[in-house]
């Protein structure tokens, strides 16, 4: 029986610390942000969500003319092989997306913008692989605040289990006018 013992032993325990290795590496890969830069030169923010192959690159916020909406946009892109279904929030209770502002300030999406679609709720979409998907989101901010903190996306990814999933887009800076984003 000590041989048998032994014998699980020896293959249980480095299986299982292999396991737990492997799972600390792919959290911390999860969670950590991505800087890319893009084709001007200037550093774009990007968050990867390993565990369902998205992309999310930051775009900018823009202020709209009428001073008390901003604009946010992020390009969502699937890099596996296959579609996934997704669950885009705007002020969905379940996964809403929020914005950020130097102060902690917190403003709930009040409508998003998928292709022709707009919806104050969600909109479900199949990503398919590599192809760069544009979603936009309104928020209402006081003109006041100027500074941006973070963007924090909620989305349900559709299979045989949905799963609701964050990320988070940090140190977003200044928010863009009309007049500075034609520059």
């Amino acid at each position: 029986m000590s041989s048998l013992w032994k014998s699980i032993k020896n293959v249980t325990l480095p299986a299982l610390l292999l396991g737990t290795c492997v799972q600390v590496a792919v959290s911390t890969l999860a969670v950590s942000p991505v800087a890319a830069q893009t084709s001007s030169g200037a550093s774009a923010i990007k968050q990867v969500d390993r565990k369902y192959n998205i992309s999310f690159d930051y775009r900018g916020c823009q202020r709209a003319k009428s001073n008390a909406r901003v604009v946010c946009e992020v390009i969502a892109t699937n890099f596996s092989n296959n579609h996934i279904k997704v669950s885009f929030g705007a002020r969905n209770v379940q996964y809403q997306t929020r914005l950020v502002d130097n102060s902690g300030n917190v403003y709930t999406s009040g409508s998003l913008q998928l292709n022709q679609y707009d919806s104050q709720d969600k909109i479900l979409t199949d990503l398919a692989p590599g192809i760069p998907t544009k979603l936009v989101f309104n928020f209402k901010v006081p003109e006041q605040v100027t500074q941006l903190s973070a963007l924090d996306l909620g989305y349900l990814t559709v299979g045989r289990v949905d799963t609701i999933n964050r990320i988070t887009l940090s140190n977003l800076g200044a928010i863009a006018t009309a007049s500075t984003a034609k520059k």
